[in-house]
């Protein structure tokens, strides 16, 4: 198992540990890594309080795929909620506190 703190685009469909922070994005909970790569954690979305902003070590499978729909625009230029393209999302994820 590979132990990365940066982007971990190469490793997808691969178990992974990812060391980072926990932090909360519209999308979801999120191990935000040191170059600031957000990896969002599958199920979670929102870290509790004991957890967020805390530093973490989150083992998982890490995948590549959308998890909300592309934001459309209307006749009149408007933009739907949305998100553009595929993130990197760890799988069956368990984590503890990063020492």
């Amino acid at each position: 198992m590979t132990t990365l703190d940066t982007d971990p685009s190469a490793q997808v469909d691969r178990t992974v540990i990812l060391v980072g922070v926990a932090r909360d994005a519209v999308a979801g909970a999120v191990v935000l890594l040191s170059d600031r790569t957000p990896v969002y954690v599958a199920g979670v979305d929102s870290w509790d309080s004991a957890w967020d902003r805390k530093r973490v070590r989150v083992t998982g499978v890490l995948r590549l795929r959308a998890i909300a729909p592309e934001p459309e625009v209307n006749e009149r230029g408007e933009y739907s909620p949305g998100m553009e393209g595929a993130v990197l999302v760890l799988d069956d994820a368990k984590w503890e506190e990063a020492t």
